[in-house]
């Protein structure tokens, strides 16, 4: 287990470059409150599009993009679902309703299971509602894991577990 070691050595170096604790509401001036009213003040009904419009652009949504990735990747949804350590009900209720708003964890999980590279994990966090935070122990981790190539669950896991990051798939 001396790779195991020498990952999580890594992985201690890489935390302690880049994790940026939480922005603190508190650090919110009354300056910066006046600036936003301001900016809200200009801006003006000529601005908006129509609901219409705006539906128009919103493209492909999460639901298209995993499937779409999952059809991609040539394995079958089974393989998918257990590689991201999530049961066969929760994919069914993933697959099945395309409206379905499933949990960060689940989404990075499904991200680890297709092998997605930083980019494409983005953009399915996005399209699901969510974004990676530097301020955020446990998506530090996960960035950390995809950036090297490195796509095992269980491993990836580990590594959340021992900085006490809540873990990935399993959940609803």
């Amino acid at each position: 287990m001396e790779w195991l070691s020498s990952l999580m050595q890594t992985l201690n170096e890489y935390m302690s470059g880049n994790y940026i604790p939480e922005f603190d509401d508190n650090t919110c001036s009354e300056s910066d409150i006046g600036r936003d009213t301001v900016k809200a003040a200009e801006y003006t009904s000529k601005d908006a599009k129509n609901l219409e419009d705006l539906i128009g652009e919103l493209g492909e949504s999460f639901h298209e993009m995993l499937f779409r990735k999952i059809g991609e990747n040539g394995l079958p949804e089974a393989d998918i679902y257990k590689k991201a350590n999530i049961d066969r009900k929760l994919f069914s209720k993933i697959r099945s309703n395309p409206a379905y708003h499933t949990r960060k964890d689940t989404v990075l999980a499904l991200a680890i299971a297709l092998k997605l590279n930083l980019d494409e994990t983005v953009e399915l966090l996005e399209k699901a509602g969510y974004a990676l935070s530097p301020g955020s122990k446990g998506d530090l981790i996960v960035k950390y894991f995809i950036e090297r190539k490195l796509y095992d669950i269980h491993v990836i896991n580990y590594a959340l577990h021992e900085f006490e990051q809540p873990t990935l798939g399993g959940g609803i």
